[in-house]
């Protein structure tokens, strides 16, 4: 009998949990390597999820049901002054990243998972690939796999020159529980996804599953994340903390300047309609990031393949990124299986397919936040979006994932 094939992968986040499962049924040896000690689950904020993603978390035996995610069967434009200006029949199933990390990472085994291991560099020959640490250690295996993010050390390895771009606009995000929302967005907001169109800004918001995944009336969280364009002398400002440290292109929550929350707070209830001010207004702690995207010309180094936001990165109006790790995961494993003993051709297979699909999404993801970008202003674009009904039907990745199905 062969020896069996190893896989190092490096990244315990979604993606690598997604590839670790896959290739373990498909008899692979794998190990996980995660920089990070702590709870990943606190990580990120509301997401849409699709029929691909739920199929990925089922195959990876992660245990599944509809309080995953909460179902509004619309998407309504509302206006400025507080109406409704156009609905659709087109629904959306919001949820959070904790809420789908949390029953892959339990699914896997912690034997397999190794906490604390930032990965300094890697080394490669034709048949093998060596993992070397920052604590010294080495590991050896047939593949690895970069699943480490947006600031892939894999990637900076072999793609110094890549890093994410600044789409010319930043992102508030909040959520608040359901018994925190003002009375009027009760019957308003919590049975629909809704969009808001200040001059050249986006707010997008639905309700998503409430904590311990509950789903109930009563029990939900609303989620909003809203689109501001910001030069690249404005976001550096947004960015740098009381101390004078400069975040790049994110920084966390408790170091955002208080006057920046303040500003933003009192703009939302300038330009919001009354309802979308007084919920942005009464989260706590909002998050901010810049939009950015990310698109590698390849996935493939030898032995070593990229996934997920290690390789492409679309700005979230495509609203698919755990839909597209959990593809790139399955993609992987059944070129791999394709190609039984050929490594190297199963990585070109891989690496053919999954180029186009990260091309498509992030070819989407611009047309969709062109008119947010700073430099659309600065240019004398108008102050206006697409018509609304047109982003209502477009928004999201309807051509490219597949809309979950409870029923």
């Amino acid at each position: 009998m062969p020896p069996q094939s190893r896989a190092l992968i490096i990244g315990g986040s979604i993606g690598g949990l997604f590839a670790a499962q896959f290739l373990r049924q498909a008899g692979w040896d794998v190990a996980v390597f995660e920089r990070s000690t702590g709870d990943l689950a606190d990580r990120g904020a509301g997401l849409n999820t699709s029929a691909e993603l739920f199929e990925g978390l089922a195959r990876a035996g992660a245990a599944i049901n509809p309080g995953l995610a909460f179902h509004v069967r619309s998407s309504a434009w509302l206006k400025q002054d507080g109406t409704i200006g156009i609905e659709i029949p087109r629904g959306w199933h919001g949820s959070t990243w904790g809420t789908i990390y949390r029953p892959l990472r339990a699914a896997f085994p912690s034997a397999l998972y190794h906490a604390g291991k930032a990965i300094e560099r890697i080394e490669q020959d034709t048949t093998s690939v060596t993992a070397i640490f920052a604590d010294g250690t080495r590991e050896q295996g047939d593949l690895l796999i970069g699943a480490d993010g947006v600031y892939s050390t894999v990637r900076r390895q072999f793609l110094p020159e890549i890093a994410p771009l600044q789409a010319g606009y930043i992102a508030w995000r909040g959520i608040l529980g359901e018994r925190d929302l003002p009375p009027a967005a009760h019957d308003l907001l919590l049975e629909r996804a809704a969009f808001t169109f200040p001059d050249n800004e986006l707010v997008v918001s639905l309700p998503v599953p409430g904590a311990d995944n509950d789903p109930r009336p009563g029990h939900r969280r609303y989620y909003f994340i809203w689109y501001r364009p910001a030069s690249a002398g404005e976001q550096r400002a947004l960015f740098t903390d009381a101390s004078g440290r400069d975040h790049g292109l994110a920084i966390p929550p408790p170091l955002i300047r208080a006057e920046f929350i303040a500003a933003m707070k009192a703009d939302a209830r300038r330009v919001l309609p009354t309802v979308m001010g007084e919920i942005v207004s009464r989260v706590a702690q909002p998050l901010l990031q810049s939009i950015t995207d990310l698109e590698a010309p390849r996935m493939v180094f030898g032995r070593v393949a990229l996934l997920g936001d290690s390789a492409f990165v679309a700005r979230p109006h495509v609203a698919a990124g755990t839909s597209k790790v959990a593809l790139d995961a399955a993609g992987l494993v059944a070129a791999l299986n394709a190609h039984a003993g050929d490594i190297d051709a199963a990585l070109q297979q891989y690496e053919g397919e999954r180029l186009a699909f990260g091309r498509a999404v992030i070819s989407h993801a611009r047309y969709l936040g062109a008119y947010l970008e700073a430099a659309h202003l600065e240019s004398g674009g108008a102050a206006t979006p697409r018509d609304p009904e047109q982003v209502l039907r477009e928004y999201g990745a309807p051509h490219l994932v597949r809309e979950v199905n409870f029923d």
